[in-house]
């Protein structure tokens, strides 16, 4: 009789964990589906992830912060590609995203462009002799800059394309893997990574790169909070939070779905809610969808400069991103600066046996959790080790992520969150 108990009861608790990765699964694969346009500002696609995750939260019982609004709203100004994006050589037309990507910053061109290889060091003279020969067809620069030397190095070399660019069309080799970005200004010309398979023996390109700068684009965080079982613990809030955009549209043909980027962290964080619903926390516990992540921590900084919720009231933040893999553990940031916090998730896990390691790292401006630490509000950043490394480029799609420890990880934070 004992045993079959036993047996229920762990059936019941398998059947618990599939389901929350199962729902997962399914929130991921509509966020990262082609009709969010990869969450971006093309097709308001952020609008429409944004309002699909207020829909969530209500229904699975977050009650909103704003009045009766969930969402609360912004602007910033973006560079984006919403008409064509295409390079076409000896009459092929490449791939966008595969054969080559334009820089977030780029701006538009339009014709049949002459190519002329430079260097770091003859750029300037040959610019100049350009600017002496207005009478040729145009031109556009090609360049293979050698790896960047640090931040000193990469900085540079982005002032040496922004200068190109302001004269001209300009390709950079590269061989490697691409990986796209969001700007908020634009140069004159494009500036394009490419394979230099491309290029070989060429002399003319034809371009038709269209930028359209938005310069308020309106957009919105998404915000809801589950009280606490107790009236005088709903004052104070433990904080998860997740950035729902992405990189958007590169032309009308390349879409960057960001699962792993952030759709994971978003389900993560749906159903920690769900659970939390059905489960009284000891505190309130509030979530924070932001957008503008991708342009620039611009959606958690509106926050902590426009908060709804005081920052006073919350006890701790975690922000979570790229859930989607965990074969090698998780990475938490900010570990260094919350040993005692920390020392507790690892003992936790060490109790449960849940995933392979936690591994500290300390203070990093990498996530929306940044604005908050800074203005007093302690905070943890974790994402997942091991797996695909699918980032900031077309593959990141549903099918690649394997959803390695979405259970265990969520158990974790579960327990960590009961520990306050």
């Amino acid at each position: 009789m004992k045993k079959t108990l036993l047996l229920t009861i762990l059936s019941l608790l398998s059947s618990f964990s599939f389901s929350q990765k199962e729902l997962a699964k399914k929130l991921i694969d509509t966020l990262a589906s082609d009709t969010f346009y990869g969450r971006g500002y093309v097709n308001n696609g952020d609008k429409i992830a944004a309002d699909y995750i207020a829909k969530k939260f209500k229904e699975y019982g977050a009650l909103p912060v704003n009045g009766d609004s969930y969402f609360q709203e912004y602007s910033f100004p973006v560079n984006t590609f919403p008409g064509k994006v295409e390079i076409t050589i000896n009459d092929t037309t490449l791939k966008t995203g595969e054969d080559f990507i334009v820089a977030p910053n780029s701006g538009s061109a339009k014709g049949t462009y002459r190519l002329k290889q430079i260097t770091i060091e003859n750029y300037q003279e040959e610019i100049a002799k350009e600017e002496l020969q207005s009478d040729r067809k145009p031109v556009a620069f090609v360049i293979n800059l050698p790896k960047a030397n640090g931040r000193e190095g990469y900085f540079k070399q982005l002032k040496l394309k922004k200068s190109i660019a302001d004269i001209a069309p300009l390709f950079v080799i590269n061989d490697k893997k691409f990986t796209w970005s969001v700007a908020q200004e634009a140069l004159k010309f494009p500036v394009i990574e490419i394979k230099s398979e491309w290029l070989n023996n060429k002399t003319e390109v034809a371009l038709n790169i269209e930028n359209k700068l938005v310069k308020k684009h309106k957009t919105q965080n998404v915000l809801g909070y589950i009280p606490a079982k107790r009236k005088c613990k709903r004052k104070k809030f433990f904080v998860f939070t997740a950035h729902y955009d992405h990189l958007g549209m590169m032309g009308q043909t390349a879409t960057f779905n960001g699962a792993n980027d952030n759709a994971s962290g978003v389900a993560m964080m749906l159903t920690l809610m769900k659970y939390f619903s059905e489960n009284n926390p000891e505190y309130s516990v509030l979530f924070i969808a932001f957008s503008g992540e991708e342009a620039g921590l611009i959606g958690s900084k509106y926050y902590v400069e426009n908060p709804i919720i005081p920052l006073d009231k919350m006890k701790f933040l975690f922000n979570v991103d790229l859930m989607g893999t965990g074969s090698e553990g998780i990475q938490v940031v900010n570990a260094t600066e919350h040993p005692k916090e920390f020392e507790r998730l690892k003992k936790i896990n060490k109790r449960h046996e849940l995933i392979k390691q936690i591994k500290p790292r300390g203070k990093a401006a990498n996530s929306d959790h940044y604005w908050f630490e800074e203005a007093g509000v302690p905070s943890f950043f974790s994402y997942t080790l091991g797996g695909v490394t699918f980032y900031h480029d077309i593959q990141d799609r549903p099918e690649t992520l394997p959803l390695t420890e979405y259970d265990d990880l969520q158990t974790l934070i579960i327990k960590f969150v009961n520990s306050f």
